[in-house]
Parts: C-alpha cells; structure tokens; sequence
C-alpha cells in the first residue's frame, strides 16, 4: 500500500476516508468540512468491512475512524485499518469516556484521537494536517534510522573479520611474553602486558558480538534444541564470572537448595542458556559497584509448570523504566550507565534477545524494589516428551495404537573437527530427517543424549513395524542422495524398534496415558543410548 501523500507534493485535495455509522456524528464532520476545510475531500462509509475495501483500492490520505462500529469495535478497528492500509495514517473518534481507549489506540499506530461533540471546526483541518505532518515525519525517521543501522552492520561486520587476524597475533605474541619464554620479566613489564592481554581479551568479546549479530542478519544462528540442565548452565555461568566479581569486590552466587536441584530440565540449547547467563550476569557485574551483589536464580512459577524462570539481580544503579524495552535493541546502549566505566557495542542484550526467543522463552528487566538495582527475567520451556508426543497421540483412537522408535545415527569418517562443526552437521542433518516425515503423525524429538562420538535422531512415530521400516528405508535413502552428507564426510545408520503396544485405560486421563507412554519411549531411548555407547567404547 502506497503512504499516504505529503500535502506540500500536490494541488489536489487531501482525500479523507470517514468511517463512521452514528448520522448524527457524520452529519456534523461533512458540515466542518465544508465550511473549513476546502482542501479535503471526504468519502463516507458506515462499516468496517466498507472501509478495508475502500482502502485496498488506494487513493487515501488520511482515516477519521469511528472506535465503535456495527461490524468493528475498539481496537480491532484501528488494527484493521492499519493492516490493510499500514502507510494511512489514522485519527480514532471516541467518546467523552473513551480517552483511555483512544490512548490505546495511539499505541497501536493511530496518529491522534477527536473527541465527539469537542470537535471545532478550525481545529479539525489543523488535527487532520498535523496528524499527516508528523507521520511523513515518523516514516521519513525510521526509514533514516533503518539505513544507518543497515550500515553500521555492513561497516562493523566487515571490520570485525579483518580485526581477528591481527588480534589473535596481538593475543599469542602477549601471552609468550607474560609466559616468560622470551625472557624475564621486570614487575612492571609484566603488570603492563597484563593490562594488554586484559584489553586485548576485551576487544575479543566485542568482535565476537559483531559476529554473533552477523549470523543472526543472515540467518545463520544455529539453535540445537535439547534435554537441557538449568542447574549445570547456572553453576557453569557463576564459575566462569566468579573471578571478574571478585576482583570487583562484588559477591556473585546462585541461590541453591533442594529446589534449585531439582529443577526440570527446559528445552533449549545449552550451549546458548550458557551463553545468555554469561552475558547477563557479566553485565550485571559490570553496572554494580564495589561490596555489591549479583545473584542467579532459578524457579518455576506458580500456575505454570510448563516454563522455567531465570532471573540475574544486581544491586547497581538499575535501568529507567522508559529504556526497558530499547535496551534489547541492537547497538543501543543507555547514555546514563556511566557507573559501568568501558562501554561495549550494545549488542549484549540484543544476542540474548535473540537467543531466548529463537528456544521459545521470553526476556524482560525489571527493577528491584527490595534491593535496588535490575533483575532480568528469562523464561524457558520445560522438556516435556509427553508434550512433544502429544499430537500423535490423539490420533491413537483411530489406529491400533502401534508406537515406534526411529533412530537415525550420524558420525564423522574424520572426526569432529570442533563442537561448532558438530553443530552444524547435526543441524543439516535434522532438517533433511525432517523432510522424510509425516508432521501429523511423526515427531523428531528434540536431542537428548549422544554416545561419545555418534549423534542421535529419534523419531517417535504412530505405525507398526511396516511403517517403521518404511521410515528408516526414506531415512537411508535421503542421506544416501544428499551432496551435503557426502561432502561432509559423515558415516549415517537407521533402525527402529516398535514399542509395546500401549492402550488407554478408559479411566485414564489424556495427560496420565500421555506421561505413561512418554515413560516407556524414554526408557527405550536411555536402553538404545547406553548400548550404542557401549559398541562405540569397543
């Protein structure tokens, strides 16, 4: 949809889209219009359904909106409106006891609001100018906006490849000195290339950020989903960060107990929980001063079981409340963090932004009203194989309720050259099992356990034996065809086993049959894992 026209690039009269059923109301506007407003031209429509019509065709400058129509009201009104006309702006008409409604309605794009019956007719041409004014405004901003964070991203991609080489060089020729096998060192040359090393290692982080962001714009962030331990993220983060806060001063722990060990595992990455507890409790450290506290936690909230909550509280200086939306925007940083000394890019927050909703979970900050400072809440779902198995098991009253387990294995002829490499492979493989199933009845689980050098795909499907070999036969040709495989270099493999014919008990529950049958499957899982890493032992 084409934005609406500027009033100084034309002659012609604005156009004015009118939706509004109340006569009475209409009668009035077309009246002000008349009288003030000759650079307008109105069109009057009754219904919503009208006005989307209205607007796909084009041709409209501005949209005086009722809130309350026969076939649209509130904000779904301003939400269709907006939806097929995104480049229109909008001025709602409400009510005296509505200003609350309309308030709403701004934010979700609306440009201004006129209250009935306080209308004057100087000031409708004024509202309706203003309103086109500050939108042109609005789109020319963002557009400008859009552009240099386009460029920042090319410039500092490009400097973050060409800066490694010559700090990886930095970092070895550094650490051979401190090292001493060039030769002694006098105390404060070696309190000097430590200050370097502590730079260089800094300079480090930050184009690892620059990287990181690069394959989030590219679509190259790989999110291996998992059986993952919250438990061993938290202790792994405060272990890694322990000597940053205390040579701080800052005392950094996680809250333990019963409770905090027994947590349910979440499906995520864990490698990427890692990563997002490292930079939160590493900001943390950084934004509170000397004899502060950094505390990790994890929970499970009341009335809902099916997330885990990690929270990172600090008691430094805390976050405006107006910044706590902008902070996870990329290359923001707040101009009054100046408690933190060196700034980074402002891109910390942004990578975990991006790594918590790419695993299904959600991240916000929050300031403390106890002890000060910001808490930052993360949320993560809970591994539940009889979540994950659910939809095909509503399909087992129409079968004969035959379970099996498909196992592909993959290795590497050389192998692993990194973890990354191993990531990588792993996750082209799962995208090509994936297009050997049927998503109504077949389910890739999530990775939940490897044997040393193998990796391993499970599939849970609802068939008998034929339809097991049938998949594993679609499996193994698949990887037989694909360049990808070959290139790689990966040795491949398929079996299944069908599971013991499971029945619901007509007093049973759909979520106890679901726990029961996700029990048996794990166990076949635990049985075919353990037995692999045995053959591979030997």
């Amino acid at each position: 949809m084409k934005p609406a026209r500027s009033e100084t690039l034309k002659k012609e009269p604005l156009q004015v889209l009118l939706v509004e059923d109340n006569a009475g109301d209409a009668r009035l506007l077309r009246e002000m219009f008349k009288e003030q407003a000759s650079g307008f031209e109105l069109t009057h429509l009754l219904r919503m359904s009208e006005a989307v019509a209205h607007l796909a065709k084009g041709g409209v400058d501005i949209i005086l909106l009722d809130m309350g129509l026969p076939d649209g009201h509130g904000l779904d009104t301003v939400r269709r409106a907006r939806a097929v006309a995104p480049g229109i702006p909008v001025i709602v008409l409400t009510g005296l006891d509505d200003e609350a409604l309309a308030a709403e309605a701004m934010k979700e794009g609306a440009q201004d609001y006129l209250i009935k019956g306080q209308i004057e007719n100087r000031a409708l041409p004024r509202a309706l100018r203003h309103a086109i004014e500050r939108y042109r405004l609005q789109q020319e901003t963002e557009l400008l906006r859009t552009n240099q964070m386009q460029f920042k991203d090319e410039f500092l991609s490009h400097v973050s490849h060409e800066l490694r080489s010559p700090l990886t060089a930095i970092y070895q020729f550094v650490t051979l000195l401190l090292d001493r096998l060039a030769g002694e060192l006098l105390p404060e040359q070696h309190q000097h290339l430590e200050i370097v090393l502590r730079n260089v290692k800094q300079l480090e982080s930050m184009i690892n950020d620059l990287l990181e962001v690069t394959r989030v714009q590219a679509g190259k962030l790989l999110i291996e989903l998992q059986r993952t331990s919250i438990s061993d993220a938290i202790i792994y983060a405060v272990n890694t960060l322990q000597g940053a806060a205390t040579a701080k001063g800052i005392t950094l722990s996680a809250e333990l107990g019963d409770a905090f060990y027994a947590l349910p595992p979440v499906c995520a990455d864990p490698t990427r929980v890692r990563q997002v507890l490292i930079i939160l409790v590493d900001n943390a450290i950084k934004f509170t001063p000397p004899n502060g506290v950094v505390t990790v936690r994890a929970f499970v909230p009341e009335g809902n079981s099916g997330v885990v909550i990690l929270e990172v509280a600090d008691t430094g200086c805390g976050i405006d409340p107006r910044m706590n939306e902008r902070i996870f925007e990329r290359l923001f940083q707040a101009a009054d963090f100046s408690a933190a000394g060196r700034k980074g890019l402002g891109l910390g927050l942004y990578i975990c932004k991006e790594l918590v909703t790419r695993q299904g979970g959600h991240i916000w900050v929050e300031n403390s009203l106890e002890h000060g400072g910001a808490v930052f809440s993360v949320t993560l779902p809970v591994f539940s194989l009889p979540n994950l198995i659910a939809p095909i098991l509503r399909r087992a009253s129409r079968t004969d309720g035959s379970i099996t387990l498909v196992v592909a294995e993959i290795g590497s002829q050389t192998g692993w050259l990194s973890d990354e490499v191993r990531a990588t492979h792993s996750h082209e493989v799962r995208y090509l099992l994936q297009r050997c199933l049927h998503s109504d009845v077949d389910v890739l689980l999530p990775k939940i356990g490897s044997a040393g050098a193998a990796e391993f795909f499970f599939i849970v499907a609802m068939t008998d034996q034929i339809g097991g070999e049938a998949i594993a036969k679609r499996i193994q040709e698949q990887m037989d065809g694909s360049e990808y495989v070959r290139q790689a270099g990966l040795t491949y493999s398929t079996s299944y086993r069908v599971v013991e014919t499971i029945r619901q008990n007509i007093r049973e529950s759909t979520d106890e049959f679901g726990k029961k049958v996700a029990t048996q499957i794990l166990e076949l899982i635990n049985n075919e894992i353990a037995s692999r890493r045995i053959r591979n032992a030997d």
